[in-house]
């Protein structure tokens, strides 16, 4: 679906949207993300995606969860974005997330320590498409 929105749309699909407080969990494994109120009327299903976040005028390889965080209990439908080597404070900031590639569906996992390596799974991931020969980030 998303080879088929980039096709379309003639770019990667993307959402816009503020940078909003979550509950901390993110970085309390090491794994922070910006959580984003999303303007946008759709949204890829729920899943974990290879993505890039346009924040303060500059681009970063990123990593994207769309769901409601199983592990955790969630009932709310929610947009995370882990920035590689990004440590600034953006809330309140409007950011664009371009959407690459889907990872995985949503996963309810048994233990934190058991989602901290699948969070580290998908992070490898992300960077070897990113490594990609002729991979760009969007310009």
């Amino acid at each position: 679906a998303l080879e088929l929105a980039r096709r379309m749309l003639g770019r990667p699909f993307a959402l816009t949207g503020e940078v909003v407080r979550g509950d901390g969990r993110g970085r309390q494994m090491r794994f922070p993300t910006a959580n984003v109120s999303a303007d946008n009327e759709l949204l890829p299903r729920a899943g974990v995606y290879v993505t890039e976040t346009l924040a303060l005028a500059a681009r970063y390889p990123s990593v994207t969860n769309v769901g409601v965080r199983p592990t955790f209990g969630g009932k709310i439908l929610t947009v995370e974005t882990h920035l590689f080597d990004f440590d600034r404070d953006i809330y309140d900031e409007e950011v664009r997330l371009y959407f690459h590639r889907r990872i995985r569906g949503t996963v309810k996992f048994d233990t934190i320590e058991a989602l901290e390596a699948r969070l580290r799974a998908d992070r490898d991931e992300a960077l070897r498409f990113f490594a990609e020969p002729g991979r760009n980030l969007v310009g």
